[in-house]
C-alpha cells in the first residue's frame, strides 16, 4: 500500500502528459500537412478539451469546480465555432463575417472571463489594491496597443457597422481576459503547474488573437495565420492539460506583501507606460495625423500616470509600514534583551539583584575605595526563617522574604546595592561611607526588623536578623570582602542572633580598637 501511495502522484500525471502529447501531435500533423481538412483538427482539440476539462474537474475535484465547469461550457462553443470555421475551409470557401462562428467565438470568451473571475477570487483572496493596481496598469499598457495596431486600423476603415463592432469586440474582450490573467499572475504567490498551464493557455490565446487581428487590421489580410492557427491550437491543449492535472485541487495561496515593488515588475511596468509616447513619436500608421488617435493615447497615458502614482502611493506606505513594524520588532528585541539581561542579573522571587550582579558592583566599588572613598559590604540571614517553612510553609516564607526585599529597599539609600544571595540571606552594598556612618546605617538596618511582618490571612510574624559587616578603605578583591562579611555574620549567629558584628581586620583600628570583630546587639521587642 505505502508503494501504490508514494506512485500515485506521477500515476495521476500520466493522463495530463498523455493528453498533452496527443495534442502535440496534433499540431505537427497540422504543421506537415497541406490538405485543406488539416484546419479541422483545431475543432478535434477544442472540443477534447471540453472533455478533459469535465474529467480533470471530476477527478481532481479543484477548489473552484464552478470556474472549471465555465471554462469547459466555454470550449464547447468554441470547438462548434472552429469546426464551422473549418468547414468552410474545407469547402474553399470564404468564411462570412460576421457569422455564427464569431457569435460563438466571442460566447465563449464571455464564459471564459466569468471562470477567470471566480478563479481570481478564489485564488487571489481578498482584494490587494496594489496588485489590482499593477494589473491595471498592464491591462492599460496593451490596451494602447491594442489601439494602435487593432482598433484605430478599423475604425479608419470602410467597414459597415456590423463587422466593424465585431471587429473591435475581439480586442476589447481580449483586454478583459488580459486583465483576469495580469491578476492571476501579480496577486498568487505560489504558482501551481496547473496554475502556470492555465495561464499559458490565456496568453497564447491572446497572443494568436493579438496576431491575427493587428495583422489583419493593418492589412487587410491575416499574415502568419498557420502561426495564429497553432497558437489558438496550443491554447486548447494547455487549459484541457491544466484540468488534468493533479495540481488543480491545490488551491494557489495569495501573494503576500503585494505593495512590494520589485525591480523587474517596476521595468515592466514603466515600458508599458511609455508605450504610447514611443508610438506616437514613431507615428505608427501616421497615428500624429489622426487628432482622435491621439487624443484615446494621450487619455491611455494620463490613465497609466495616474496608476502609477497610486502604485507609488501603496509603496511609500508599504515602506511605511515595513519600517513601523522594524521599529517595533527592534524594541521588542531590546525589551526582550533588557529582560533577559534583568532576569539573568536579578533574583526572581524578590526582583533585588543577585549574587552575580552584586560580585560586578562589588569589583567596581572596591577598586575604587580608598581612605577619603570608603565603601561598606553587609550580609544579613534573617534568624528562625527554617521555622517558618516548617510551621506556615514554603508559600509564607516567600512571602516573608519578599516583605523583606521591602523593607530592605526602603531603608537604604537610591545609591545603594541590595541583593539577595541566597535562600535568607541578603547583601548590602555601600558606597561613600566611612566607618562610623557605616555603624549608625547598621544599626537602623537592624532596627528595621523590630516590627512584625504581616503576612496573608491576617498571619503576624517577629523575624529578626543577623548581620555581619565590613568596612572597606582600600583596595580589596570581592572574594576578600564576602568572606570577611561572613565571617562578621557568624560571630554575629554564636553571639545570639539578633544583632550586627564588624569585622576588623588586623591592620584597621577604630574606636574602640580591637582586632577581630565588634558587634551592635538590638533588644529584640516579642
Amino acid at each position: 500500500m505505502g508503494k501504490d501511495h508514494l506512485r500515485s502522484p506521477s500515476r495521476r500525471e500520466t493522463a495530463a502528459w498523455a493528453y498533452a502529447a496527443a495534442g502535440t501531435a496534433v499540431m505537427v500533423t497540422f504543421l506537415l500537412t497541406s490538405s485543406p481538412a488539416r484546419y479541422m483538427l483545431a475543432a478535434v482539440l477544442s472540443a477534447a478539451a471540453v472533455f478533459a476539462i469535465a474529467a480533470g474537474a471530476r477527478r481532481n475535484r479543484p477548489p473552484s469546480v464552478l470556474a472549471w465547469c465555465l471554462f469547459a461550457a466555454g470550449m464547447a462553443p468554441y470547438a462548434a465555432a472552429d469546426a464551422i470555421w473549418g468547414l468552410y475551409q474545407v469547402r474553399r470557401v470564404e468564411v462570412p463575417f460576421p457569422g455564427v462562428a464569431d457569435w460563438l467565438y466571442l460566447g465563449s470568451y464571455l464564459l471564459f472571463a466569468a471562470g477567470l473571475v471566480i478563479l481570481a477570487r478564489q485564488q487571489s483572496g481578498r482584494l490587494h489594491w496594489a496588485g489590482l493596481v499593477d494589473a491595471g496598469i498592464v491591462t492599460l499598457g496593451f490596451a494602447t496597443l491594442s489601439w494602435a495596431f487593432i482598433i484605430a486600423p478599423y475604425l479608419h476603415s470602410r467597414m459597415s457597422a456590423w463587422p466593424l463592432a465585431l471587429s473591435i469586440a475581439y480586442p476589447a474582450i481580449d483586454l478583459v481576459l488580459l486583465s483576469m490573467a495580469a491578476r492571476l499572475m501579480l496577486t498568487t504567490h505560489t504558482h501551481t503547474p496547473s496554475s502556470l498551464l492555465c495561464l499559458g493557455w490565456l496568453l497564447a490565446l491572446l497572443a494568436a488573437d493579438g496576431l491575427y487581428y493587428a495583422t489583419q487590421a493593418t492589412t487587410g489580410t491575416a499574415i502568419a495565420e498557420n502561426v495564429s492557427e497553432v497558437t489558438w491550437m496550443l491554447s486548447s491543449v494547455l487549459l484541457g492539460t491544466a484540468a488534468l492535472h493533479s495540481s488543480v485541487a491545490r488551491p494557489s495561496r495569495p501573494a503576500q506583501d503585494q505593495e512590494r515593488l520589485p525591480p523587474r515588475r517596476l521595468s515592466v511596468l514603466i515600458a508599458l507606460i511609455l508605450m504610447g509616447p514611443l508610438i506616437v513619436l514613431a507615428d505608427i500608421g501616421g497615428i500624429r495625423d489622426q487628432p482622435v488617435d491621439v487624443t484615446v493615447i494621450v487619455a491611455v497615458m494620463a490613465g497609466l500616470s495616474l496608476l502609477l502614482m497610486l502604485r507609488i502611493a501603496f509603496l511609500a506606505q508599504y515602506a511605511q509600514d515595513r519600517a513601523a513594524a522594524l521599529a517595533i520588532s527592534l524594541r521588542e528585541q531590546a525589551e526582550l534583551q533588557q529582560q533577559l539581561s534583568h532576569q539573568a542579573t536579578h533574583d526572581p522571587l524578590t526582583g533585588l539583584a543577585n549574587r552575580a550582579l552584586l560580585n560586578e558592583r562589588l569589583e567596581s566599588a572596591l577598586g575604587r575605595c580608598s581612605a577619603d572613598s570608603c565603601a561598606g559590604l553587609l550580609i544579613l540571614d534573617l534568624d528562625g526563617f527554617k521555622d517558618v517553612n516548617d510551621t506556615l510553609g514554603h508559600p509564607a516564607g516567600d512571602e516573608l522574604l519578599i516583605d523583606v526585599a521591602g523593607r530592605l529597599t526602603n531603608r537604604v539609600r537610591a545609591q545603594d546595592l541590595v541583593a539577595r544571595l541566597g535562600g535568607d540571606e541578603f547583601a548590602l552594598l555601600v558606597e561613600d561611607m566611612d566607618a562610623t556612618a557605616l555603624h549608625a546605617y547598621t544599626t537602623r538596618i537592624l532596627a528595621a526588623f523590630q516590627d512584625p511582618f504581616f503576612l496573608a490571612h491576617g498571619r503576624c510574624i517577629d523575624v529578626t536578623t543577623s548581620i555581619g559587616a565590613r568596612s572597606i578603605t582600600g583596595p580589596t578583591s570581592p572574594a576578600e570582602a564576602l568572606r570577611d562579611a561572613d565571617t562578621a555574620l557568624y560571630r554575629a549567629k554564636t553571639a545570639g542572633k539578633n544583632q550586627a558584628v564588624f569585622f576588623e581586620s588586623p591592620h584597621q583600628s577604630s574606636p574602640p580598637a580591637q582586632e577581630g570583630v565588634r558587634g551592635v546587639r538590638r533588644p529584640h521587642n516579642p
